[in-house]
């Protein structure tokens, strides 16, 4: 369901106003809903991966209603929402003056569009779509009931391929015969590289890397990144998370190599561009994978800094700078700053002193529900690996109570170092260590540089396993 009256608020920040001139005669759309009467209807345009209202037109007694817009409204895919439920797209590209007329039962099919061919192309790609859609939805239903039919089965396998087939021969078809449409447009931002037959190496075996190879070289074939109509359509976002998330080699050094080069390549499309710089910042600002906040320093170092970032405020801008240098100590393989505390002797304690092979910095709270789970099962870890790993905890308690403090170590049996975050020689260790709740774990090494940050409690061991399997020895 499309949730049309939501106000995405980062996106006006980050984004700015849209701007593209596509001709010189103004739009005007006429709409007929067949049973609606004396009502409102929206006029929506999708952009990035949400839908934004544009317009309200108000319909008469006969379910009439005209859209006008200037002859600089963006091209793209936009939306008439008669209902929540209830709506269909239609196509801002060559045509200007047309008319759309459709039943709320059923928009798509029962949809009859004069005097614009894009819409019309649109709409013969949607119906077929929709048929072998449902074909293949049929032939998976009559599957589930012969599931034990071998030769069924393969003879509803071999009709779905055909089926697909002909989906792929009629988008082609599509791109080929009207390759200016917008449909094409869509077809090819949408489609995805066909691996051809792997070849032989030399020695006589399978190119094992071709197919990764070549479906990341023609991932984005068709698409031109100076062309913002990608934005006003719901597949550019969706296709570029992918490609960051499941196409790029996860190694942060690898991603930002593409970053810069998608965003150089969007540079001549002020629009684009502002929309790529957005998508990486957003995207790895908190990203998912650790270590990968690396990729978040060098897109502001690289465009914030430098000012090449001037639809935004300025008070923005330097808020984002701001994070970034806030993050960039805690960058993994930087040394962790140095904490020191006083212990539950009343005795300062200095991170940076203690010697461990690794050491966990655990960030806690005795009213924290979520320690509560977490705090055992490092405790467990603790008690089975501190002589095999050569592993310790440094425990930062960010309550003020010592007595609620030293209560709850001894219930929860915390026999590593444990300190009192509150009475500190070494600054506020919330912005030291970005700490904004709790628990939060980091592990450092002998010489304290981080090799991981913010691992739930679980995951301490298999990490610590593959940091030593894989060369990082202590």
């Amino acid at each position: 369901m499309l949730n049309f009256l939501r106000i995405y608020l980062t996106v006006i920040i980050w984004i700015g106003l849209i701007s593209s001139s596509i001709g010189q005669h103004e739009y005007s759309i006429k709409f007929k809903i067949n049973g609606l009467k004396d009502t409102t209807c929206l006029i929506a345009y999708y952009y990035s991966n949400g839908t934004y209202i544009k317009d309200t037109l108000k319909v008469d007694g006969s379910g009439r209603c005209l859209y006008k817009a200037p002859a600089d409204l963006p091209k793209g895919l936009y939306v008439m929402v008669i209902t929540d439920k209830i709506y269909f797209d239609f196509v801002i590209n060559n045509d200007h003056k047309f008319s759309m007329e459709t039943t709320p039962s059923d928009p798509i099919n029962k949809m009859i569009i004069k005097d614009s061919p894009e819409n019309d192309l649109f709409y013969k790609y949607l119906r077929y779509n929709r048929e072998k859609y449902d074909q293949i939805q049929d032939l998976e239903k009559k599957s589930k009931l012969v599931a034990d039919q071998k030769d069924t089965l393969k003879a509803y396998s071999e009709r779905a391929n055909v089926i697909n087939k002909d989906l792929i021969a009629f988008k082609l078809g599509i791109v080929a015969k009207y390759p200016d449409s917008f449909t094409a447009f869509m077809i090819n931002a949408m489609k995805e590289p066909e691996i051809p037959e792997i070849p032989v190496l030399s020695n006589g075996r399978p190119d094992s890397t071709f197919s990764y190879r070549y479906f990341k070289a023609h991932f984005w074939d068709g698409t031109d990144f100076t062309d913002d109509r990608l934005l006003r359509t719901p597949v550019f976002h969706n296709k570029l998370k992918k490609y960051f998330d499941n196409v790029v080699v996860q190694n942060p050094d690898s991603v930002i190599r593409e970053v810069d080069d998608y965003i150089e390549k969007s540079r001549p499309n002020p629009e684009m561009f502002k929309y790529l710089i957005w998508f990486t910042t957003y995207h790895y600002e908190n990203p998912e994978y650790m270590g990968f906040d690396k990729v978040f320093i060098h897109i502001v170092d690289k465009y914030y800094v430098t000012g090449q970032t001037t639809w935004i405020t300025k008070t923005v801008n330097e808020n984002i700078i701001k994070k970034a240098n806030k993050i960039r100590p805690l960058l993994i393989g930087q040394k962790a700053p140095n904490m020191i505390m006083l212990d539950t002797n009343n005795q300062l304690v200095s991170m940076h002193s203690i010697n461990a092979e690794y050491l966990m910095l655990l960030f806690w709270d005795p009213d924290c529900g979520h320690c509560e789970k977490e705090i055992p099962v490092i405790k467990e870890f603790y008690d089975q690996n501190k002589e095999k790993y050569g592993f310790e905890v440094f425990a930062i308690c960010s309550d003020t109570s010592l007595v609620k403090w030293k209560n709850s170590i001894r219930k929860k049996k915390m026999t590593w170092i444990n300190v009192d975050g509150p009475r500190t020689l070494t600054g506020d260790y919330h912005e030291q260590y970005d700490i904004i709740s709790t628990p939060v774990i980091y592990l450092l090494n002998k010489n304290k540089e981080i090799i991981a940050k913010r691992l739930p409690a679980d995951k301490v061991g298999t990490f610590l396993e593959n940091y030593i399997k894989y060369g990082h020895k202590p």
